[in-house]
């Protein structure tokens, strides 16, 4: 099944919405084996939208639309799926009532123009929005499969992994192989050290892989195509065990999991505490720690410390390290670490410093160069590390090495303990 997604909106081809919904829609196909050959972006116009809508449906099996399901005049989607297909719209009162008490609710009478809402190609199945007033629909004509979604994700998600994924799952599992995948995350190794460490793995008939870079993370793609779901995870199993082995650590998780996640799990778990002391990320770190639920019984707070003074004052970092040192040194992110770990009473520190640039940098130091203190109820450590990129893209390397260092140190106790 070839598919073809098509987004309306004028604020996307504007660039002031970013189309965040394709990529979701075609991430959740290729679960399914379904491929997308072509992503359509077009504005708020009728001829162009019909033009679009003729083109997608004379080439695609499957047609997923987002956007223009709204109430107002330029909301067209619906009427031109219609018109294309020579279909006419007809009221759906289950809708009309679930709109109208939509509103009821709220003590207000349903606007006028929200009728528009609720009208559909004939034959379509109805998809309620539990998210927003504005209904999907799944249409089946003259061979073709249109899945018509509202456009906001925060509605368009829920209604897409609702209804639209299990429809879809059963319209094209018929014993001819349905695609399993999982995703494999590693930190700290580079895109061809991986390919090198998995060659062996790469272009089997069994298995597919493939790599993508990501800002911070590298993502490693294992896919199996098998009509017996037993065989295909036992093939990702395997597989995963295999890169585990040969990446070590360089492996943090893997499919929803996320760095932040698996430590605060970690941290939670064992019920231990962490401060932060940071130069050059500016408070990034205790900001991402901040953000995980539950991060109030382990997260105790951090200073952001971009003078020596504070350095000093607040932390407690000598003068005389950081007139011999500098301010970016292993000594200064020990001593970072160290006074934040005592002054707040944390099972665990970190201390980052380092030259986030575009300046700064020197031959010596040069932009890029990072210290990340760990202070540990065993000690305080110091890693250096060398990154590359703009100064938001060291920054951002910086609050992933910072995590990776705490997971690395928790896994390494856990495992002392068993």
């Amino acid at each position: 099944m070839k598919a073809e997604i098509i987004a309306t909106g004028t604020e996307i081809l504007l660039g002031q919405t970013l189309n965040t919904s394709a990529h979701y829609i075609t991430g959740k196909l290729s679960e399914l084996g379904i491929e997308v050959d072509f992503h359509t972006t077009v504005g708020d116009n009728q001829d162009r939208v019909e033009a679009v809508l003729k083109q997608a449906l004379n080439r695609s099996d499957l047609v997923l639309t987002t956007g223009g399901t709204g109430p107002t005049v330029d909301d067209m989607t619906k009427e031109l799926v219609a018109k294309v297909l020579g279909l006419k719209m007809q009221l759906d009162k289950d809708s009309l009532e679930r709109v109208q008490h939509f509103f009821s609710s709220r003590g207000s009478a349903m606007p006028k123009t929200e009728e528009k809402e609720v009208y559909f190609p004939e034959g379509s199945q109805i998809l309620t929005n539990d998210h927003g007033t504005a209904p999907g629909a799944i249409l089946q004509s003259q061979g073709k499969t249109v899945v018509i979604l509202p456009g906001p994700p925060s509605e368009m998600k829920p209604m897409f992994d609702h209804d639209v994924f299990p429809f879809l799952e059963k319209l094209v599992f018929s014993g001819s192989g349905r695609m399993y995948s999982r995703v494999i995350k590693s930190f700290g190794w580079g895109e061809s050290k991986i390919e090198q460490a998995l060659q062996d793995l790469m272009g089997n008939d069994q298995l597919g892989m493939s790599l993508l870079a990501k800002s911070s993370e590298m993502h490693i793609r294992l896919v199996v195509r098998s009509d017996d779901e037993q065989h295909a995870l036992e093939v990702l199993d395997k597989n995963e065990r295999i890169i585990r082995e040969r990446l070590g650590a360089g492996v943090f998780g893997k499919d929803d999991e996320t760095m932040l996640g698996i430590v605060n799990s970690i941290l939670l778990s064992r019920g231990l505490t962490i401060a932060t002391a940071e130069s050059c990320t500016g408070g990034l770190l205790g900001a991402s720690l901040s953000q995980e639920p539950g991060s109030s019984e382990t997260y105790l707070g951090g200073v952001v410390s971009y003078s020596n003074s504070l350095k000093e004052g607040f932390l407690g970092v000598k003068s005389q390290t950081l007139q011999t040192y500098g301010a970016v040194s292993p000594e200064t992110a020990r001593e970072m670490a160290a006074g934040v770990k005592e002054r707040s009473g944390a099972d665990l520190a970190v201390g980052i410093t380092g030259i986030a640039g575009p300046g700064g940098g020197s031959n010596e130091k040069p932009v890029g160069l990072v210290y990340i203190g760990l202070a540990t109820p065993e000690g305080v450590q110091a890693n250096k590390f060398q990154f590359q990129g703009q100064r938001e893209s060291v920054r951002q390397l910086s609050v992933m090495a910072a995590l990776d260092l705490v997971r690395q140190y928790l896994l390494k106790v856990e495992r002392s303990t068993l």
